[in-house]
C-alpha cells in the first residue's frame, strides 16, 4: 500500500505534463489568425524566458550562477536550435492540421537515436531501426496520400514539422552535454533567453518591425508560455527524477493523441483516414524504437 502511494506523485506529474504540452498546438492555432508564426514563436520564448528567470532568482539565490566559455557556447547553440524548432513547428501549424504537424514533430526520438552513435558514442539497439522503418512508412503515407486542398501547402507543412523534429533532436543532443553540468533553472533561463533574442531579430526582419496585438492575443501567447512550456516541461522534468527516462519518453507519445482530441473539441479538426493510419504507423514505430533495450544492440 505504501509503495502504491509513493508511485502516485510521479505518475500524476507525468499525466499533468502530457496534458499541458498537448495544449501547445491548440493555443498556436488560436493565435495564428492574429500573429505570424515567427511572432508567436518569439512571444512564447520571451514569456517563457521571463518566467524561467523569475523562478531562477527565487529558487537559486544562494547558488553559483556563473558558467564557463565552453558551456556558454553550447547554450548559444542550444538556443539557436530551439528557436529554429519553434519557428518551423509553428509555421507548419499554419499549413497543415494539428494531427499531421504534431505527429511529424514528435518523431524527434528517432533522430536522437540515429545520431546518438555519432554524437554521443551510444549504441543503438537493432530493433530501433525497425521502429524507424515503421515511422518512415507512416510519414510517407501521410505525405503522399493526404494532400488536402493544397498538396503543395500540405507537403511544405509536413517538411516544416519534420525539420522542427530535427532541430529539437539537435537541441536535445547538445543539451545533454551541458544540462548535466548546471541546474535546470539556469539552463532553461539561458536557452529560452537566447532563443527569444534570435527569434526577435528574425521577427523584426520578416514582419518588418514589431506588431502590437489586442489583449486577448497576448493572453493566448502568455498561456502558450505558461501551460505547455513552463508547466508541461517542468512537470516532465520533475517526473524524470522518480521515473526512468524511457517511461517518460514513451509517455510523450500520447502528446499527438491529446493534441488531436483537443483539436477535435476546440477547432473542429477531424483527422482524415490517411492521417489516422499514418499516425498509427508513426506512433507504433516510435513506441517500438523507444522501447528497445540497450542490451539488444
Amino acid at each position: 500500500m505504501e509503495s502504491t502511494e509513493k508511485n502516485k506523485p510521479p505518475y500524476l506529474l507525468l499525466l499533468l505534463g502530457i496534458l499541458a504540452v498537448s495544449t501547445a498546438a491548440i493555443l498556436i492555432k488560436l493565435a495564428l489568425p492574429y500573429a505570424s508564426p515567427i511572432a508567436i514563436a518569439f512571444h512564447r520564448l520571451a514569456f517563457s524566458a521571463a518566467i524561467a528567470i523569475g523562478i531562477l532568482l527565487v529558487t537559486k539565490r544562494d547558488q553559483k550562477l556563473q558558467i564557463d566559455r565552453k558551456q556558454l557556447g553550447l547554450l548559444i547553440l542550444s538556443g539557436i536550435l530551439l528557436a529554429a524548432h519553434f519557428a518551423t513547428w509553428t509555421w507548419s501549424l499554419d499549413l497543415v492540421s494539428v494531427n499531421s504537424s504534431v505527429i511529424f514533430a514528435t518523431t524527434s526520438p528517432l533522430w536522437v537515436g540515429l545520431l546518438s552513435p555519432l554524437v554521443l558514442r551510444e549504441k543503438v539497439p537493432k530493433r530501433f531501426y525497425v521502429g524507424v522503418l515503421f515511422a518512415f512508412a507512416g510519414g510517407l503515407l501521410i505525405a503522399l496520400l493526404n494532400q488536402g486542398d493544397s498538396g503543395q501547402s500540405t507537403l511544405s507543412g509536413l517538411l516544416m514539422a519534420l525539420f522542427s523534429a530535427w532541430m529539437i533532436a539537435g537541441y536535445l543532443l547538445v543539451g545533454r552535454k551541458v544540462a548535466a553540468q548546471i541546474s535546470t533553472e539556469l539552463y532553461v533561463s539561458y536557452v529560452y533567453t537566447i532563443a527569444a533574442i534570435v527569434l526577435g531579430f528574425v521577427m523584426l526582419l520578416i514582419d518588418k518591425g514589431y506588431q502590437a496585438y489586442q489583449a486577448n492575443v497576448y493572453l493566448v501567447l502568455f498561456l502558450l508560455a505558461l501551460v505547455p512550456q513552463t508547466l508541461g516541461h517542468t512537470s516532465l522534468n520533475k517526473a524524470m527524477k522518480y521515473l526512468p527516462a524511457r517511461t517518460v519518453s514513451l509517455a510523450l507519445l500520447f502528446e499527438p493523441i491529446g493534441s488531436s482530441i483537443l483539436a477535435i473539441l476546440f477547432l473542429n479538426e477531424i483527422p482524415s483516414t490517411v492521417e489516422i493510419a499514418g499516425g498509427i504507423l508513426i506512433l507504433f514505430g516510435l513506441f517500438f524504437a523507444s522501447s528497445a533495450k540497450a542490451n539488444e544492440a
